[in-house]
């Protein structure tokens, strides 16, 4: 059920080559959430993949996929885990930074700017996100870019392959699990 979200949302987070992505499931939907979440980590956390909801109001809930071990080793450099710490981000693993990502967003009733780390963004461009408010940016793509406009360029084109790719498969008979397979 939620293969489509995943494949188009997330193609670079299942390809192992961006640490998170995030889309929202409408609850329109009147699908089973928990069953379903359920079922895909049953399927995605034996290539250390993981989805939790991340946030959940009357009208949508936002589901969270990320790479375990990429989001490990975001979270263990220095000066990333310096600027978490700003916002008042503690703990030895990352269930201790989900789980106050999540107070984050319930505290906040929005998207606490930080999310951009949980994605894979670079730190520069998260502190100058926040720092003009999301103004002056240099390249509009996936994430505002503030530095490093061809390196961040590339990234994009990259996601979209994976995506167009990923889209592609599935639609010719590939199951999410052999994609994701296919792409590790």
């Amino acid at each position: 059920m939620l293969d489509k979200f995943l494949i188009k949302y997330a193609s670079p987070t299942l390809g192992k080559i961006k640490t998170g992505s995030l889309f929202k499931v409408s609850k329109n939907t009147k699908i089973n959430l928990e069953y379903y979440m359920k079922y895909y980590n049953s399927l995605l956390n034996n290539f250390d993949l993981y989805l939790e909801i991340i946030y959940s109001c009357d009208k949508y809930s936002l589901i969270y996929i990320y790479n375990k071990e990429m989001l490990i080793n975001d979270i263990k450099n220095k000066n990333i885990n310096n600027f978490l710490r700003t916002y008042g981000y503690r703990g030895d693993f990352t269930d201790d930074y989900i789980s106050f990502l999540k107070e984050r967003f319930c505290t906040l009733k929005k998207t606490p700017h930080e999310i951009g780390i949980f994605l894979g963004y670079p730190l520069d461009d998260v502190k100058c996100f926040i720092k003009y408010g999301g103004k002056n940016f240099k390249l509009l793509g996936c994430w505002k870019v503030y530095d490093d406009v061809e390196n961040c360029s590339n990234k994009f084109k990259e996601f979209k392959n994976y995506r167009d790719e990923f889209t592609y498969l599935y639609e010719n008979n590939y199951s999410l699990k052999d994609l994701i397979k296919k792409k590790i």
